[in-house]
């Protein structure tokens, strides 16, 4: 039975993936909101499910992913897409993206997010002797204040972490439009704060969300110069040794969290406990809290109903401002999901939006964003050099990826963070142009060629 429902799961799951392409056929390309939205949750699905295909799953709970990526994707057949890429293609070369503008607030945005978190790590206590000479024992230390709600988050953190994120975003857009000789040190920068972070406080987090950050400017970029392709074989040899040296980081992160025993054996286990956890706690974590709530499967936890206002936790920075600030545990909810190796407390963000508005409400909720982001897209096709779409987008793939752990929407320092990039971007687009802003340019390698095969061709899809 366990089996059986195991592998109606993966077949949901490949629809997932499977609606996403009829999107990326309709379109004529991966880099669409509908096919992203699809693609992440088809990894955030497909690889919990088969990695730990012992463990038991709720198939109705991926069955409501599938209709949730399904409604979003349905808004993509309301415009005429085929008129907004040709429109994309007839826009001057985006040169603006390559500007001095820009590259001075990437460096100033890679050291403010530095600054600030040195100054929290020695704020919390600890030495820059610490860090050099005792990091894993500063790393376990640091990762036990936090755990244990004793940890003092001055305001200055918060702006580091904004930091970071803009730094990562403008680094992705500045990546392409920048000569061959100053990638190496944009890749360096943008990730520098992130690299710290889950060194020196065992935090792996930012690290990937700073991935999402790069990701995302990178292809606005790939989109405004008419070559909005996911992937380039080229490209992709070039990442390799990034996306080493964060799986590296990744691993050096788990071990110091986990590795506290003298028995080797035991440290294996909670190495292998830990990796689990969060690479697929969220899946099974949600599907038990699904069967708990539905009734459509045996759940041996007991979960809390909501107490919130509607859409609280979706939205919860905006009650924030408001004035509305109930004592919330520190990660969203005190249910603690548990089953072999997997312990979670990470519920994805489906969990946030059906205790918000319910079954309807959530598929009408997953419509209405959809219908909003593919507007935004339509614009951002057609409009020569975007600020309010282009930042959008960057922050939409943002919260996609964030998606399987909890709203972004619910994040303070995300809304500040897009008003900053946006008003970066509009300053920039206003300097670029200036009479005299385009002195200012550095023309990117290739960016006066439009590249109207962008979705076809052998290394590249």
């Amino acid at each position: 039975m366990i089996t059986f429902e195991k592998c109606l799961a993966l077949v949901f799951s490949l629809m997932i993936l499977g609606q996403a392409y009829l999107v990326r056929r309709y379109v004529g390309t991966w880099l669409f909101p509908a096919c992203l939205f699809g693609l992440f949750w088809f990894g955030f699905t497909f690889f919990p499910l088969t990695i730990l295909f012992w463990i038991p799953v709720n198939w109705l709970s991926i069955g409501f992913i599938l209709l949730c990526t399904t409604a979003f994707s349905s808004t993509a057949l309301l415009f005429d897409w085929k008129t907004a890429m040709k429109r994309n293609l007839q826009k001057p070369a985006p040169a603006t993206y390559g500007s001095e503008f820009l590259w001075k607030v990437f460096l100033l945005c890679a050291s403010l997010a530095v600054f600030f978190l040195l100054v929290d790590w020695y704020n919390q206590g600890f030495s820059f002797a610490d860090l050099l000479l005792r990091l894993q024992d500063s790393a376990i230390a640091y990762a036990s204040i936090i755990y244990s709600e004793n940890i003092v988050l001055p305001d200055f953190v918060q702006y580091g972490l904004v930091s970071c994120y803009l730094a990562s975003a403008i680094g992705g857009i500045l990546f392409e439009a920048s000569e061959k000789k100053r990638r190496w040190k944009i890749v360096v920068l943008s990730f520098a704060p992130a690299f710290f972070v889950a060194l020196a406080e065992t935090s792996k987090g930012l690290m990937f969300l700073s991935l999402a950050f790069f990701c995302a400017g990178h292809w606005v970029y790939r989109i405004c110069s008419g070559r909005p392709i996911l992937l380039e074989r080229q490209l992709l040899r070039r990442a390799i040794p990034i996306l080493l040296v964060l799986c590296l980081i990744f691993a050096f992160a788990i071990t110091m969290r986990s590795s506290q025993s003298e028995d080797t054996k035991e440290n294996a286990e909670l190495i292998a406990s830990y990796a689990a956890s969060y690479c697929c706690g969220h899946l099974y974590a949600y599907s038990d809290w699904f069967s708990s709530v539905t009734r459509s499967a045996r759940s041996d936890t007991t979960y809390e109903p909501s107490h919130f206002p509607i859409g609280f936790y979706t939205f919860m920075a905006p009650y924030n401002i408001a004035g509305y600030h109930p004592k919330m545990p520190m990660g969203i909810f005190d249910d603690s999901y548990s089953n072999g190796p997997l312990i979670s407390n990470v519920y994805t963000v489906f969990r946030e939006l059906l205790m918000d508005f319910g079954f309807f409400g959530t598929l009408l909720f997953m419509f209405l964003s959809g219908l909003m982001l593919h507007y935004a897209f339509y614009q951002m096709l057609s409009k020569p050099f975007p600020a309010f779409t282009s930042t959008l987008y960057i922050f939409m793939i943002a919260a996609f990826y964030n998606s399987f752990l909890f709203s972004l929407l619910a994040s303070k320092r995300f809304y500040l963070a897009f008003v900053l990039l946006w008003l970066v971007m509009q300053v920039n687009k206003n300097r670029s142009s200036s009479p005299g802003g385009w002195a200012q340019l550095r023309q990117a390698p290739n960016t006066d060629v439009r590249i109207s095969r962008s979705f076809s061709g052998e290394r590249a899809v």
